[in-house]
């Protein structure tokens, strides 16, 4: 299920009136980008590695073996949301083990792809603000030497305003560390996007539709359907 993205708002960690206000579970919209997702790669290239699949699906590895293991593994998997709402992985294998470990591994990768990327907005924001920081540092610092030069010549002219300038460089400072805190809980916590309900385990029978056998049953019905109707016809034409 998917999980409210709201809640991977650092404001949400740090602000005590606000956690009330938000629901844990999301919208079945949010559930858009996995899907969207899911028709990458990625992923898929991600299963083949770990498992070997070229090895699995008796692919010569050429070169290219571990990718058109990925591509064999899509076209024997489905991610898609179901009626309620939640989103649901299929897979399937001739290895029924197999074929629950890949839908959960596929499920994994989802969950991890979309925490990081989730995550990325909080890490860029750290990193400018540790520059910011940085920056600050050393502003404080040449105006600290520019005070200590004065005070060793006996020269009190402007000795107020460097004052005043490192008061409030000292408070800048204080609410950097401040922010720079609770950015780095918030990237560490990581909030996730998913909510597993169920894992995938081995099925008794394989549930894939077997599509030549509904082709064929399908023209063989509807070939003595039509079959049927023109005798009907003709039964009247007679008749008449």
């Amino acid at each position: 299920m998917p999980v409210n993205s709201v809640t991977a708002d650092k404001a949400r960690l740090f602000n005590s009136n606000i956690e009330a206000l938000y629901s844990e579970f999301g919208l079945p919209d949010e559930l858009d980008r996995m899907e969207g997702t899911a028709k990458l790669d990625t992923i898929y290239i991600a299963a083949s590695e770990k498992y070997h699949l070229n090895n699995h699906y008796s692919i010569k590895d050429a070169g290219e073996g571990t990718y058109k293991a990925a591509i064999r593994l899509k076209k024997n998997t489905r991610i898609e949301r179901s009626p309620y709402g939640e989103l649901k992985v299929k897979t399937w294998d001739n290895d029924r083990n197999m074929c629950a470990e890949l839908a959960n591994y596929l499920m994994q990768k989802l969950q991890e792809l979309h925490q990081h990327l989730q995550n990325q907005s909080n890490v860029l924001v750290l990193e400018k603000i540790k520059e910011q920081y940085a920056s600050k540092q050393r502003e404080y610092l040449q105006l600290a030497d520019s005070l200590d030069a004065g005070t060793n010549k006996a020269v009190n002219v402007g000795t107020d305003m460097l004052k005043s300038k490192m008061l409030a460089i000292t408070d800048q400072l204080q609410q950097f560390e401040k922010m720079i805190s609770q950015y780095q809980l918030a990237i560490t916590s990581n909030s996730p996007v998913l909510l597993i309900v169920e894992n995938a385990r081995p099925q008794l029978w394989p549930d894939k539709p077997k599509v030549l056998t509904t082709v064929a049953v399908t023209f063989f019905g509807a070939l003595l359907f039509a079959y049927l109707i023109a005798l009907f016809v003709e039964s009247r034409n007679f008749s008449v």
